[in-house]
């Protein structure tokens, strides 16, 4: 298993496995910018897809090659994933996400990767379980002890919206949606104090360029870095939103690399023992995505 922070995912987008350009961009020929991808056999595709896309994952680990490229596998069910452990090569693969993923299932899943344990793997809350704090907190603690190899909770927005009877406006980010916005704070309120990772959402309309960007800002100012894009139209558009700016960067250096309790920049007021946790992230950042380039006026 090589070692993939959480900060390298970006805009991790998901491909139905009957895609036609699938092994084009685990080839690295098409899409080169991205940073991690999840192979879909779940939502994406009909149940009478099944079978063909178990055979189109069967011939791309025949002859599949590691790249750069984050890759991971998102699996019907329980019967699907361990169906996939059989195949050829797959120990090549980064690891799986682990689709409707509650009290229901969760010693059934992690029992499998208690044996299969040099893959990361990455729960998504979508089910009622949500909606219940009690059980949120019971799925973190059920958890634990395979932390070092969960890169990030997902959340599945839109199966969380469909329990509710809601459809998402183009127009609105998913922090102008209460009842998503209650139930995503919970989830951080929850797993984030506990050092878990967590992603934020797909962002459904392809084309909705300014609210991406707003829904993005409000992503980075709750720390979640990662988020699911299901076009690669947008990828460009999360990873440069996750740049540093300058100011951030020379603050977080010196939280990190100066012995001072507190310090004054630009009239704001950091502690460092306050404040550290936030500087490893905005480095993590830098390190990642780079800096926001200064824009001089010609004279």
């Amino acid at each position: 298993m090589r070692k993939i922070d959480y900060f390298d995912l970006g805009g991790t987008l998901y491909v139905p496995i009957i895609n036609e350009n699938i092994s084009a961009i685990l080839r690295r020929e098409k899409y080169p910018f991205l940073k991690s991808i999840v192979i879909c056999l779940e939502d994406s595709i009909l149940d009478s897809d099944l079978s063909r896309g178990m055979n189109i994952l069967e011939n791309i680990f025949q002859t599949y090659e590691v790249t750069d490229l984050k890759v991971f596998v998102r699996a019907r069910n329980i019967d699907n994933l361990n169906d996939i452990l059989t195949l050829e090569n797959i120990h090549l693969l980064d690891g799986f996400v682990l689709p409707k993923f509650d009290l229901s299932n969760a010693s059934e899943y992690l029992s499998i990767f208690l044996t299969e344990n040099h893959f990361y793997i990455m729960p998504i809350l979508e089910t009622s379980s949500v909606f219940n704090p009690m059980h949120l907190h019971q799925i973190s603690e059920t958890l634990e002890p395979f932390k070092e190899r969960i890169l990030s909770i997902r959340i599945g927005a839109e199966d969380i919206l469909s329990k509710l009877e809601i459809m998402r406006n183009c127009q609105k980010t998913l922090y102008e949606i209460m009842p998503l916005y209650i139930t995503i704070s919970t989830i951080i309120n929850t797993f984030k104090p506990k050092g878990f990772n967590i992603s934020s959402t797909v962002f459904p309309c392809f084309e909705s360029a300014e609210y991406l960007k707003k829904e993005l800002q409000s992503d980075i100012e709750h720390q979640l870095i990662n988020k699911t894009s299901i076009h690669p139209s947008q990828i460009e558009t999360i990873h440069n939103s996750y740049k540093v700016t300058h100011d951030e960067y020379i603050i977080a250096t010196k939280l990190l690399d100066e012995e001072v309790a507190i310090f004054n920049y630009h009239n704001k007021m950091y502690e460092k023992v306050t404040h550290l946790n936030w500087a490893r992230t905005i480095i993590k950042r830098y390190k990642s995505f780079g800096v926001i380039e200064r824009v001089c006026n010609a004279q």
